[in-house]
């Protein structure tokens, strides 16, 4: 029979446990059960009963129904408890109704004649049933058969049962007959039962007199102290844990599917404990199938994980017992852990698998949570695990990308803390990005999008070293870069730093052949350069600004650009000028870098002293450059000093005084500059004798437009070249010349004026206009000012006229500024000029003042204006009024017998032709191809003719071609194919030029067919013909000036200019079989090619080609080098694309090489690579001898020569072929080490190698796939030398970065990096990359580099890289050796070896004391005993709670003795 006390009042109030039994105590009869004693359970937040637990199964009594029945239902519909009646039993039973309701009356008699002992629990009315119901459906319950029972009943306390704090429920003990509460006395009867006996002996006076007896004398402290001290001992001697552990696995027993499925059940219950059921787990759940359990039961995460615990247990433990011991056991042990990491591999993926189906949130949420917790747990191989994490995400499409990133991101901090998985894990994801950020999928995929950006950006965060990949850095830095916003300033400053990182690492890498990095130099010319094409400089200024914050770097580049040899184009002086004011304008400084760049020594390389002139002329003429500033300056120099009058000639500091525009100085300024002059014995009145002699002869040239000039040297007028005076007297000149103009022009101004006061007839003014100037003088004047170079001063010129002119002379000027319209647009000028000249045109009385022409080069204009577009249809629209209108208004077909009936004679035949063409306006196909016939027949036949008859049926080319233009063109192009493929053709340069002037056909197409017939197989002395006849075309571009003698001929000049840009293929075909023909065996095609390669005509087109086509001049230096075939021919082209270097070819090779040593520059690069090129393949000598030379020359010269001269010879080394780079770095990899340890060992500066390092790292792309290197063996005892040395020993922490030691680790990580290829092979010696590791690594953490982050961060990347190529066992070993050295704890180590914090097994350690021998003597001081540790491994299998059924004090895996555990004191 079971009892149960009355409900406690919950709360914090104290109270006693009420007795249980007492005489007036009654009790009603409870109904028989109605439910089955199985499904008693017990309370959840309980604790079970320590009696409970102790006692057996078989000592446990069944309880009656009437025990049965407490517990049971809701737990809610328990009744109050009656005292009513007294009975011998040892317990009162709370009275249960069976319907669940008490009878109104009867409750309140209860309350009137027995109150309760205890407040009475609150009900719920809502739950209570009429009698009858109550009852039916208990005897429905109890007739209910339920599941046979598995295990023995156990009772168990109900869930409503009042608690005590420790103690369990309150008085809960089912009676078993061996209870004290079960036995009758008379105690028992009289009192009730108490749990423990009441003290008899009462404390009711202080115990002040018994004890400050002892306390009161001096002793007494000493005495209370003694007192504590001793029950501190007794307390440490009887509550310390010295029982050994009991621990063992819960066992395993087969069970039946029936009570394996029920003890699964029971394990995902929470209520019941662990202790009950690890009495024994169920054989056969191991692997998969245990996870599969788990899943499908959803048992708690903990609790599966403790059955994982138990079950790994006895499997780690069934290894032992069946091995041998030691590498055997060890060896199983770790293969069942890899075993069961693949289960758990395999669960997750077919988990993932599911995605989509019912349920699978929160299938895949448990399968995370489960793995994970397993993982943290350290239950699985981690690094096989990790390892598959990041192979899953990497091969993983981005449908399932986002269930693997959220997988990814759970072990983040795993996987970033270590370079081997972090690379891998950052190639995965930029991967992915890469993938993700395809036009195709970009929309589809934006959400998984947007999950990669943010994994980004944690990765950047948290390891931004995982992002070192400099060999793809450049194909993700853009993705990278889109993924941070512009209000992240810490991610973007960790850019830029990932940026210079990688690009250091790419620098020193081996790189493919030509792809060295450029220079900022470089990248400035580049953006320069585009203003051939592009006229916004106020971008281009922009561009170059941010490239660099060196302006003496930005100006001097600029003023070198302007002046080379090696740029084409009179406009760079203006568009050069124009970028150093906008930069003036932005805060850079233009003096002190314009006087750096005067006293440079030697002077740059291919630099026009005429051009620098020139430039500096018009800073001066703004003010953006102060003359007074320039001569105090050579004042203070002291250059003028002992110089004699040949400095004229000399640096460009001093011939700058000889060159300087005096128009608008100051007087003292001027006197400043005569003195100076004085000083060098040169006069200042030879200047102004000269002006005077060039007016004269102006004055003399041109009488009726300059004022006489009274000159008594008028005999050697005729002698003077104006392109040889200096700048001073051009600008004088050029000045003179516009003034005159002006005051011609107000001359006639008021002579106009004045016949108007005067009321005199007034000479109309359309026959005025000429009087200013004749188109002869316009011609003569616009001759001087090009060959002086004057162009601003001819701008305003030209403005004047634009003006003030009419007819031909304005039809010149529209001529003028459409040929020079790149210097005009430089200087800003040619807007106002286009608008002036369009006002004049508006302006104009009649047409017949306005030539078709001025309006053709109007519209010209026009289209290469941007701002103009508004007035291209308006001007279009006047033109269409020239041309000539039909005498019949009806619609006046052409027939053939119109055609027919025309002459054959020339003169007749054009003139007829004209007036058909002209009174006609439709025409046929077939009657459109005859008369296309008949007029290129007389074409051709007035091909040696006139070229104004060429040009007479050109224009009725035009005029036929309006009739039909596509049938017109389809006709023409097969004209040209027939012209192209026959031997007999007319001369192109003839027939071709009229027909580009009228626009029917356009150069870029001619020389495309040209090169396409070249191509074509066939007769050999066809093509050398062709392309000689093509080049004779092509080639008049290229003359230095071409005077406009027709309006239309600027068309031509135009496209011949720009076919350079448009067509460069083409071109190089047709030089490349002319350069072939050189070598021919016909003499007359010989000669005439011989004749082609060595004119300045076709130097320039090739250098053009080769200089003037940014990004695309390897294509053809690749193209020319394909025509240098033999040594004649390279005979023929040597020296032939530099300007100023011709190689003799008697010379030697090493004279060859030194000359172009010393003449490569910036902007002749590709010039000097392809002369090169044919230096060492026409040597005599053989390849090896060859390539030696030029090994020991480069090596040699960069022993001495400056940083900007060995970049230069390092940019010429990244174009050889592999095996001469390879044997130039050889060379100078052996001196770099070599003098770099020698420096280092003797500590002096004295054998530097400059910047030789730059050579060595151009001909990287050389270093070969091998799997040894020679070089890498002695840099591996360069560094075991450097670690045993006393260098690192007598460091000093204030060492500069100049010091020998640095230097020596700068070479070594410089070559280190350059050999990444070579330490990659599979097959490369791990011994000798540990041997080159671990002393990099002990340096890393050396107090020397502690001062010197640059130095430190570079060898942090290079080890990061050079890890990459460790093998496991090698990685083990140098963590071992830093733990040796006690260096486990640096953070950049961890990152690059990937080791935990604290190394496997160091961070718990097992202490042993020993005891000296009784022999040993003991020194004074010395300790009695001596300690010693060692790794204390754990069983992370066996760290589990509730292992045992029974508790005891000491029952975990690790023994708490090893702790000194005492036992807890309630």
């Amino acid at each position: 029979m079971t009892s149960h006390e009355p409900t406690l009042p919950l709360g914090n109030r104290v109270f006693h446990r009420p007795p249980s039994r007492t005489a007036s105590q009654t009790f009603h009869q409870t109904p028989p059960r109605s439910w089955p004693r199985q499904n008693i359970t017990q309370t959840p937040n309980a604790a079970a009963s320590p009696r409970d637990v102790s006692e057996p199964a078989f000592k446990k009594q069944k309880v009656d129904d009437t025990a049965r029945s407490l517990g049971k239902g809701t737990g809610r519909d328990i009744a109050e408890l009656s005292f009513d009646q007294t009975i011998g039993t040892r317990v009162a039973l709370p009275v249960v109704a069976a319907d669940n309701k008490i009878d109104n009356d009867s409750k309140k008699e209860r309350q009137i004649h027995q109150p309760p002992l205890l407040p009475r629990r609150p009900v719920r009315d809502s739950y209570r049933t009429t009698p009858h119901h109550g009852r039916a459906l208990a005897i429905e319950r109890a007739a209910r058969r339920d599941v046979v029972l598995t295990k023995p009943y156990v009772p168990e306390p109900p869930s409503f049962a009042p608690r005590f704090h420790d103690a369990g429920p309150a008085d809960f003990f089912p009676w078993a007959g061996n209870h004290p509460e079960d036995a009758l006395n008379e105690l028992t009867t009289k009192s009730g039962f108490f749990d423990k006996s009441p003290n008899s002996q009462s404390e009711m006076a202080t115990a002040r007199g018994s004890v400050w007896s002892s306390l009161k004398h001096k002793s007494g402290l000493q005495i209370l102290s003694s007192l504590f001290v001793n029950a501190l001992e007794q307390r440490q001697a009887h509550g310390t844990i010295t029982a050994t552990s009991t621990f063992k696995p819960p066992p395993r027993v087969t069970l039946t599917d029936t009570k394996r499925e029920a003890w699964l059940r029971d394990l995902a219950n929470p209520s019941i404990p662990l202790r009950r059921l690890s009495r024994t787990i169920p054989h056969g759940i191991r692997g998969k199938i245990l996870l599969d359990h788990c899943l499908s039961k959803d048992i708690p995460t903990l609790r599966a994980v403790w059955l994982a615990k138990c079950v790994g247990a006895n499997e780690i433990r069934a290894f032992k017992r069946k091995g041998t011991g030691g590498v055997f056991t060890v060896g199983g042990e770790a293969k069942w852990i890899k075993d069961w990491t693949i289960n758990v591999e395999q669960y997750l993926e077919g988990i993932i698998a599911t995605c989509g189906t019912s349920e699978w949130r929160a299938k895949i949420d448990y399968g995370l949570r489960l793995a994970s917790h397993l993982y943290w747990e350290h239950l699985l191989d981690q690094d096989q695990y990790l390892n598959w994490v990041t192979s899953s995400l990497r091969d993983c499409d981005l449908d399932t990308l986002p269930i693997w990133l959220l997988v990814t991101q759970i072990h983040q901090q795993e996987l970033l803390q270590h370079r081997q998985r972090g690379k891998l894990l950052a190639e995965a994801v930029l991967g992915h990005l890469q993938k993700a950020s395809l036009p195709s999928t970009r929309e589809i995929y934006g959400a998984v999008l947007g999950q990669i950006t943010r994994f980004v950006k944690t990765i950047m965060h948290l390891a931004p070293g995982c992002f070192l990949l400099p060999g793809r850095w450049d194909e993700y830095q853009e993705l990278v870069r889109e993924c941070l916003n512009d209000d992240e300033l810490r991610l973007l400053s960790c850019f830029e730093t990932l940026s210079k990182r990688n690009a250091n690492l790419r620098k020193r890498s081996p790189v493919q052949k030509g792809q060295l990095q450029s220079t900022c130099r470089d990248r400035i010319i580049e953006q320069l350069d585009r203003s051939y094409t592009d006229h916004n400089f106020a971008k281009i200024a922009g561009a170059c600004l941010r490239l660099t914050h060196n302006h003496d770097l930005l100006v001097r580049t600029c003023v070198e650009w302007s002046a080379s040899a090696y740029r084409y184009g009179l406009f760079r002086t203006y568009a050069a000028a124009r970028l150093l004011r906008i930069w003036s304008r932005r805060g850079v400084e233009l003096q002190q870098p314009i006087l750096n760049f005067l006293t440079a020594r030697p002077n740059p390389v291919g630099s026009r002293k005429p051009d620098v002139y020139k430039l500096l002329a018009e800073l001066i003429s703004s003010k953006h450059l102060s003359v007074g500033k320039y001569l105090q300056w050579l004042m203070a120099r002291g250059t003028l000093l002992g110089r004699p009058e040949s400095l004229r000639d000399g640096p460009y500091d001093v011939s700058l005084l000889f060159e300087l525009p005096l128009q608008g100085l100051a007087s003292h300024v001027l006197n400043l500059r005569e003195t100076l002059l004085s000083s060098l014995g040169v006069s200042h009145e030879h200047e102004s004798n000269m002006v005077h002699t060039v007016k004269a002869k102006l004055a003399d040239q041109i009488p009726d437009f300059f004022p006489p000039q009274n000159t008594t040297q008028s005999s050697a007028t005729s002698d003077i070249e104006y392109s040889t005076l200096s700048q001073t007297i051009k600008s004088s000149i050029a000045r003179w010349i516009r003034q005159t103009l002006i005051l011609r022009l107000q001359v006639l101004n008021e002579a106009s004026s004045d016949a108007e006061d005067h009321n005199r007839p007034i000479v109309d003014s359309v026959n005025s206009r000429p009087d200013l100037i004749t188109l002869e003088q316009f011609q003569t004047l616009r001759s001087i000012f090009e060959e002086i170079g004057e162009f601003a001063v001819l701008a305003d010129f030209l403005n004047l006229l634009s003006t003030e002119v009419q007819g031909s002379v304005l039809t010149a000027v529209a001529d003028t500024i459409n040929h020079y319209f790149d210097i005009f647009d430089s200087i800003g000028a040619a807007d106002d000029l286009f608008q002036n000249l369009c006002h004049q045109q508006e302006d104009a009385p009649g047409h017949e003042l306005i030539e078709k022409g001025f309006l053709e080069s109007l519209v010209d204009l026009g289209c290469r204006l941007p701002r103009a577009a508004q007035e291209i249809p308006r001007l279009r629209k006047e033109l269409s009024m020239y041309a000539p209108k039909p005498s019949v208004a009806a619609c006046s077909p052409i027939s053939d017998t119109m055609v027919e009936a025309i002459q054959s004679s020339e003169p007749a035949f054009a003139d007829e032709m004209d007036q058909v063409l002209t009174n006609g306006t439709t025409m046929d196909d077939p009657t459109l191809s005859r008369v296309f016939a008949r007029i290129i027949a007389q074409l051709e036949k007035s091909v040696l003719g006139l070229e104004y008859s060429i040009l007479r049926f050109s224009q009725i080319l035009v005029r036929l071609r309006g009739f039909a233009p596509k049938t017109f063109d389809t006709l023409l192009l097969e004209r040209l194919q027939s012209w192209l493929q026959s031997d007999s053709r007319p001369k192109l340069s003839r027939i071709v030029p009229p027909m580009i002037c009228s626009k029917i056909i356009s150069l870029k197409t001619v020389v495309n067919a040209i090169a396409q017939n070249l191509n074509i197989e066939g007769s050999q002395r066809h093509k050398n013909l062709l392309a000689l006849d093509a080049l004779d075309l092509v080639a008049e571009a290229h003359c230095e000036r071409m005077l406009i003698v027709d309006y239309r001929r600027y068309r031509l000049l135009d496209q011949l200019h720009r076919l350079e840009r448009t067509a460069p293929n083409s071109l190089l075909t047709i030089v490349g079989v002319v350069i072939q023909a050189s070598t021919s065996t016909d003499l007359m095609t010989q000669s005439q090619a011989k004749r082609h390669v060595e004119s300045s005509a076709v130097r320039s087109l090739l250098r053009n080609l080769l200089l003037q086509r940014p990004g695309t001049g390897k294509g053809a230096e690749q193209a020319l080098g394909s025509f240098f075939l033999n040594a004649s021919t390279v005979k023929v082209v040597g020296g032939l694309l530099h300007k100023e270097h011709v190689t003799s070819s008697d010379s030697g090779l090493s004279t060859k090489i030194l000359k172009l040593l010393d003449d490569i520059s910036d902007f002749n690069m590709p010039l000097a690579r392809v002369e090169l090129k044919t230096v060492l393949d026409s040597a005599v000598e053989p390849p090896e001898v060859s390539n030696r030379i030029l090994s020991e020359i480069l090596v040699k010269r960069a022993r001495t020569s400056t940083a900007g001269r060995i970049e230069l010879w390092a940019c010429l080394v990244s174009e050889l072929s592999v095996s001469q780079a390879a044997a130039v770095r050889d060379k100078a990899e052996s001196e770099l080490l070599s003098r770099a340890l020698r420096d280092m060992t003797l500590m002096s500066i004295e054998n530097r190698t400059g910047d030789l390092h730059l050579i060595v790292e151009a001909a990287a792309f050389s270093v070969p796939y091998t799997e040894t290197s020679p070089i890498l063996d002695q840099i591996s005892d360069g560094l075991a030398t450097l670690v045993a040395s006393s260098q690192l020993e007598k460091h000093q922490l204030d060492r500069p970065e100049t010091d020998p030691l640095f230097q020596f680790i700068d070479v070594i990580l410089r070559l280190l990096t350059i050999h990444q290829t070579t330490i990659q092979h599979p097959k490369f010696s791990q011994n000798t990359l540990y041997q080159i590791i671990m002393p990099l690594a002990l340096l890393l953490i050396h107090p020397l580099l502690t001062s010197h982050l640059n130095l430190s961060n570079q060898l942090s990347d290079a080890l990061s890289l050079l890890s990459d190529s460790l093998s496991d066992d090698n990685r083990s070993r140098c963590i071992r050796a830093l733990r040796d050295y006690h260096q486990t704890r640096d953070p950049r180590l961890r990152f690059i070896f990937g080791y935990a914090e604290t190394v496997e097994k160091e961070w718990l350690q097992l202490v042993t004391k020993s005891t000296p021998a009784a022999n040993e003597t003991k020194t004074e001081g010395a300790a009695a005993t001596s300690t010693s540790t060692l790794p204390y491994p754990l069983r992370r299998w066996e760290m589990m709670q509730d292992a045992t059924p029974v508790a005891t004090e000491n029952d975990t895996s690790l023994s708490l003795t090893l702790f000194g555990a005492r036992k807890s004191v309630l």
